[in-house]
């Protein structure tokens, strides 16, 4: 019978923030539901990946002093990280209530205008139900061995003040789609507050990562590694080492790097044959 892989893309930064980009398979050590993985079949590092986006806005009250800007840094996104010619990206927004704005597409003056009709939906703050949608059936099907990366790209301040769905809801519905949470949040850096935490913690339970702008002057040095990140990862692939259905939790760690810090989903879900 056909034995199942399991394929796993992370990237890998260095103590300042910056992609390491020559580590071998030698370098890796891997954990499958805490059985060390004694095989990976394949590895490999890809670059200038395609990538199929969902971007979520936070309209809310919570950001109304923020909402210029986050307007703003949804509009260089738009206009310095897409490649319309490979990647795809739907518009989505959350207060009280949830609303694709734009269907996945690649083009750039539909997502700059929609971005510009993009009002409140309402005072409450229900990010959870937004990240949910987002991840449930908004992205198009891919094929093949070059299928595109599924990113959420959400700008947010981190609050949540009546959802449905929790943030285990969340990063499960990500982690089995093999989608990535990339958030960006805007206020000065004085101190982190929960919110902070929240987006901290999705990020790096699906393999993305967050960022803290303090002003629109950071937005190109901020997207510009974020790109990086998004485009340029590892891939590996493996058998379960367990055949049981339901959640596998994953670690990945790295040989005598201690200060390498690796950015991967922390587990996948198996469908016992």
């Amino acid at each position: 019978r056909t034995i199942p892989e399991v394929r796993l893309q992370f990237s890998v930064a260095d103590e300042h923030g910056r992609l390491v980009t020559n580590l071998s398979p030698s370098d890796l050590r891997l954990f499958d539901n805490q059985s060390a993985v004694l095989r990976i079949h394949h590895f490999s590092r890809l670059e200038d990946l395609p990538l199929q986006l969902g971007i979520l806005l936070d309209v809310s009250d919570s950001v109304q002093k923020t909402a210029s800007r986050e307007k703003l840094a949804t509009q260089f996104f738009v206009q310095h990280v897409l490649q319309p010619q490979t990647d795809r990206a739907f518009l989505m927004a959350f207060a009280a209530n949830v609303k694709l704005w734009q269907p996945s597409t690649g083009d750039l003056p539909a997502l700059r205008q929609t971005l510009e009709r993009i009002q409140q939906l309402g005072y409450a703050t229900n990010l959870y139900d937004g990240l949910f949608s987002a991840c449930l059936g908004q992205f198009p099907e891919t094929n093949g061995p070059k299928a595109a990366q599924r990113i959420i790209v959400l700008f947010s301040d981190g609050d949540d003040t009546g959802s449905l769905h929790g943030i285990r809801d969340v990063v499960a519905l990500a982690q089995r789609y093999e989608i990535q949470i990339f958030a960006l949040s805007i206020h000065a850096r004085r101190k982190s507050n929960r919110g902070d935490e929240v987006l901290q913690r999705l990020a790096d339970e699906t393999g993305g990562r967050f960022y803290v702008a303090a002003s629109d002057k950071e937005f190109s040095a901020i997207f510009t590694e974020m790109e990086q990140q998004m485009r340029t990862q590892y891939a590996v692939s493996f058998q379960p080492q367990q055949e049981t259905a339901g959640f596998h939790a994953l670690r990945l760690e790295l040989n005598g790097l201690q200060k390498m810090r690796v950015h991967a989903r922390q587990g996948y879900y198996f469908a016992a044959p």
